[in-house]
This record gives C-alpha cells, sequence and structure tokens, in this order.
C-alpha cells in the first residue's frame, strides 16, 4: 500500500519549506554558519544548507552522476564552499522559478523521498541553530508518508505498529527518520527493536547519544 502524500501536494509542502528557511537563514546571526550540527556532526549549517539547496541545483545543472552518493552530496557542498547564510539564501530564492518548472515533473517516490530528506535536515538546522518550528507542518506528513511506504513494501515487518501508534506525526517522522536515540525511541512510547528493523535497509541509523529536540 502507498501512503505517498498526492505529488501536488508534495509540491506545495516544498515551496512552503523553501520560503521557511528563507526566512530563517536571514534572521540568524551570520557566525550561526559554522555551528555543527548535531544530527548530521561532519556538517556544520552553512553545509547542511549547502546540500539542502544543493540537491535542487544539482539537477537544473544535470549534474547527477552518483546520484543520491556522498561525492554527489558532497559536490553540493563543496560549490558553495564559503557562502555567507545570506548567499545561500539569496541562490535559493533565485533558482526558484526554474526548479519549480521542474519539480512537479519529477515522479513518486522520488518526489516524495526529496521532501522527506529536506524536511529531515529543515529540522537538523532548526535544532542545531535553536529556532524549532513547523512541526505540523505539511512536509513533515509527506516525510512520514513516504518512510510509511518503504517500510510496508517490505516482507516481515507490520506497518500496523506505526499505524495504530498514539505517537504524533512529528515524533514518528523523527524517529523513524533516523533522529532519535533508542532511549528517546523508548520514552515516547515506540517499540525500539521494531524501529531499528524499520529502517535497517535504510542508508542511516539510530544515533547512539540523545539528540533532545
Amino acid at each position: 500500500m502507498s501512503y505517498l502524500v498526492p505529488a501536488e501536494e508534495v509540491v506545495k509542502a516544498y515551496v512552503e519549506l523553501r520560503e521557511r528557511m528563507i526566512a530563517l537563514l536571514r534572521g540568524l546571526p551570520e557566525d550561526a554558519a559554522q555551528i555543527i550540527v548535531p544530527h548530521c556532526p561532519e556538517w556544520t549549517v552553512q553545509e547542511t544548507v549547502s546540500h539542502m539547496m544543493g540537491v535542487p541545483e544539482a539537477i537544473m545543472l544535470g549534474d547527477m552522476e552518483g546520484v543520491a552518493g556522498e561525492e554527489w552530496t558532497q559536490r553540493q557542498v563543496e560549490r558553495h564552499r564559503g557562502d555567507s547564510l545570506k548567499d545561500l539564501a539569496d541562490a535559493w530564492e533565485a533558482q526558484g522559478p526554474q526548479f519549480l518548472q521542474i519539480l512537479p515533473n519529477i515522479p513518486q517516490p522520488t518526489l516524495s523521498q526529496f521532501v522527506f530528506d529536506v524536511t529531515s535536515h529543515e529540522h537538523d538546522v532548526r535544532h542545531a541553530v535553536g529556532q524549532p518550528g513547523a512541526r505540523d507542518s505539511v512536509a513533515v506528513t509527506v516525510g512520514l508518508g513516504f518512510i510509511k511506504t518503504v517500510i510496508d513494501s517490505r516482507d516481515g515487518i507490520d506497518i500496523a505498529e506505526v499505524n495504530e501508534s498514539s505517537v504524533s506525526t512529528f515524533d514518528l517522522f523523527r524517529s523513524l527518520g533516523g533522529r532519535r536515540s533508542r532511549e528517546q525511541i523508548a520514552a515516547i512510547g515506540l517499540d525500539v527493536e521494531y524501529v531499528e528493523k524499520a529502517i535497517d535497509p535504510l542508508p542511516y541509523s539510530i544515533p547512539i547519544i540523545p539528540i533532545p529536540e
């Protein structure tokens, strides 16, 4: 069964997220650029945002060799090495008209996967700079829908564990998205072993140390 949000809503979710992030970046002091992102400890805020706006840029440039791999992602970061947060906000805004012509043509589930990734990083950055928000956004719903679809496509794991949970959409999204530790997952009432099994084939894992949000 597919839990993917309809494509037009996914596009809207990205547009809203992009606007939120541009506003957030323009409101931050420039030294926030060098804050380490706890959920992505190898990256600063500046590097994380370079990736967030760098994926659409890579698509527009036709830079798709090794798509979704580490080298592909690192090229996005290096392309904006030294840019200020204002520079990144301006570039992200400027790419809008062209990329928003392309976005509706990206097929599912790739479209939802793209929004899942950028939404995960929105909340990574928000946590790093101490500005939580948008936890009830459409983008969070899109992201959870993508994860649920991936889980439900596999044998030997019952999506009912997620569907019947009373845990909030945001907490499910962060837990199943590899952003919550075993202790945090257990504290909100999710089965830790289930979550470990659910995300085992995905390109992330449960963090060892809790990162309170």
